[in-house]
């Protein structure tokens, strides 16, 4: 084999790597061991980053895998192969046309394209697409640099992940599992992602945490919240009008906002509700005044949160634990890691107007 001019893949590397694909594609002990053989190529090629894709037959379930291999001057060979009784590799992805299906209910079916328009709003929505993309980037991170967590491990993140969700009983969690339609290899494999997951956030946000906590500390104060929601800005800003008013006749600020509650009531508010939320949280563009905006009793002005308008005010707030800091430190690094991310990739959306997806 030869490797193609200025690639920086000496052929030795390509030939193993080929020698790798067609044992894994050949021996089922050698596929159940695939992470580990192939660890063991990386540590022999550290300059090459080394990617499995795996493709699974629903007919048979049979497994096929193939190999992305790049070097660090950039530019990726992919290889595969395939034993005779085998579906080659590039055929392996034909669909059918009910291969696009994602539901059917009463023998009503419902394919994706539909089921995309139904949601059209993503478009305006960005927070839920970026998750999409999020995923993806993060399996192609865990595929490069895989995870490895003991059993130990699992077990303490399958302990954690029922007792986040009040899974406290084998009834409660098999409760759960039926409403998902999952069975416990999916809970099992749902709970070894997270894990894994976790554990990537860890390895790319540790040497920045306290530096973090250290410039953002009073961001991450709890507060406790009343908020109101109204369908455009002029309600809000009667609103707070109202609340002017009578605070100057109310003895408190939380009969003053009652009060200017019940004075917009023909505005026909669309909720209102008691939440808890950080001060990074309400942000709104304030800069160094921030803190002091957020200072309990505070009515804050309103803001644009999709297309309501809302109005805070601030009943109390307090310090975040030390783990609370650490965890929220962690989260938000690892979020700026993802957005770097999103900036360089190249995204493909499989639906709606060609217009719409040129990312």
């Amino acid at each position: 084999m030869i490797a193609p001019a200025g690639a920086a893949l000496d052929d030795a590397a390509l030939g193993q790597a080929l020698t790798l694909l067609a044992r894994l594609n050949t021996d089922p002990v050698a596929a159940g061991s695939a992470e580990e053989l192939l660890a063991a190529l990386r540590a022999e090629h550290p300059g090459l980053r080394l990617r499995l894709l795996r493709h699974r037959e629903a007919y048979g379930d049979t497994v096929q895998f193939g190999l992305l291999v790049s070097g660090p001057r950039g530019g990726t060979v992919t290889l595969s192969w395939a034993p005779p009784s085998e579906v080659p590799w590039m055929l392996r992805g034909a669909q059918r046309s009910a291969e696009s299906m994602l539901l059917r209910v009463n023998g009503e079916a419902l394919d994706i394209q539909h089921a995309m328009a139904y949601l059209d709003v993503m478009w305006e929505q960005t927070a839920l697409l970026d998750r999409l993309v999020d995923v993806c980037l993060v399996q192609q991170e865990l595929a490069e640099n895989p995870v490895t967590l003991a059993d130990g491990e699992l077990q303490d993140a399958m302990d954690a992940f029922r007792r986040a969700r009040g899974l406290l009983t084998p009834a409660a969690t098999a409760a759960w599992m039926a409403r998902r339609h999952l069975d416990h290899a999916a809970l099992e494999e749902m709970v070894a992602r997270e894990a894994a997951v976790a554990a990537l956030r860890t390895r790319v946000t540790v040497d920045r945490v306290d530096s973090w906590c250290a410039a953002h500390r009073s961001t991450c104060d709890r507060l406790r919240i009343a908020r109101v929601r109204f369908a455009d800005r002029a309600a809000a800003e009667r609103f707070v009008a109202a609340f002017a008013e009578r605070r100057r006749t109310c003895g408190t600020t939380a009969d003053a906002f009652g009060a200017a509650l019940t004075a917009v009531a023909p505005s026909r508010p669309l909720g209102a509700e008691l939440m808890e939320r950080t001060v990074a949280d309400l942000d709104l563009g304030l800069g160094s005044g921030l803190a002091d905006a957020v200072a309990p009793g505070a009515l804050l002005p309103p803001r644009a949160v999709g297309t309501e308008w809302e109005v805070v005010q601030v009943l109390s707030r307090a310090a975040a634990s030390e783990s609370d800091l650490l965890e929220q430190a962690s989260r938000r690094l690892f979020d700026e890691w993802l957005a770097d991310r999103r900036r360089t990739a190249r995204i493909e959306w499989f639906w709606g107007e060609a217009e719409k997806t040129p990312r």
